[in-house]
């Protein structure tokens, strides 16, 4: 039974450090500070309706406040939204280092958001996250991420095309 807990709390570690790669980057002396740090979710609506995507479309959230629903989502876990919020590449990166570091085994998105999920709720984390705007236009963005549960941090980058804002690729954890 300890063999068997201590394998679930490593595995546990690992999907952390799997989906916090949707949230960070590497950090060291020089990488740049948050220009803003936002305790709360900025909006990204500018005055500028040229600015705007898909034609004058207005964006109902900016891309903090859809973090952290694309956060909410993948813990409940509500696969389809969660999946949604991730570009195909993360999505393959993501799955290629759960294989690999957590002992399961899953082929798809939505595999990936549910063992996700179980491990999160096994290990008591919950989804507190503390979120600064490092960048933000109307089709791109940077977040600063930081985990309240785990400490685990990292920049997430995003782009929108048209009115919702996917989780790219180029998103990566913290250095340890």
């Amino acid at each position: 039974m300890t063999h068997r807990s201590s394998r679930v709390l490593t595995a546990i570690g690992i999907v952390a450090l799997a989906l916090t790669a949707t949230t960070a980057c590497t950090t060291g002396a020089d990488s740049p500070e948050p220009s803003a740090s936002v305790s709360e979710p900025t909006t990204s609506a500018s005055p500028n309706p040229s600015r705007q995507p898909d034609s004058g479309q207005r964006a109902t959230t900016g891309a903090a406040e859809s973090f952290s629903a694309w956060l909410a989502a993948s813990r409940v876990p509500e696969v389809d939204t969660a999946c949604a919020g991730l570009a195909p590449q993360l999505v393959q990166r993501m799955i290629a280092e759960l294989n690999a570091n957590a002992g399961v085994s899953v082929s798809t998105c939505e595999e990936m958001i549910a063992a996700s999920a179980q491990l999160y709720k096994a290990a008591g984390q919950d989804a507190s996250v503390d979120i600064a705007v490092q960048h933000e236009t109307a089709a791109d963005a940077t977040l600063f991420v930081t985990y309240g549960a785990s400490g685990d941090c990292g920049t997430v980058v995003m782009h929108r095309a048209g009115t919702a804002w996917i989780i790219t690729e180029q998103s990566e954890e913290c250095a340890r």
